[in-house]
C-alpha cells in the first residue's frame, strides 16, 4: 500500500497505538498529523479501516 494524502495510518505511540493522517507525500518522505491514541492493536486496525473507508477487516493478525 502506497501512502496517499488524506489517508490514515497507525503505529506504536509511547505505550499505546497512535493513528496519524498523511499531510503530504513525496518520493523522499511523508508528513503526518497525529489524530489520537488507542489502547490495543485491534482497535487501531479497526479505526484505520473505518477512517479510510475500507469497511470492517475480516481477519486481524498481529505480526511481531
Amino acid at each position: 500500500m502506497k501512502a496517499q494524502v488524506g489517508q490514515y495510518k497507525f503505529g506504536r505511540h509511547r505505550n499505546h497505538w497512535g493513528i496519524w493522517q498523511y499531510d503530504w507525500v513525496s518520493e523522499t518522505g511523508t508528513s503526518a498529523t497525529f489524530i489520537k491514541d488507542v489502547f490495543t492493536y485491534e482497535e487501531a486496525v479497526r479505526e484505520v479501516y473505518r477512517l479510510n473507508g475500507w469497511g470492517e477487516p475480516k481477519y486481524i493478525k498481529r505480526v511481531y
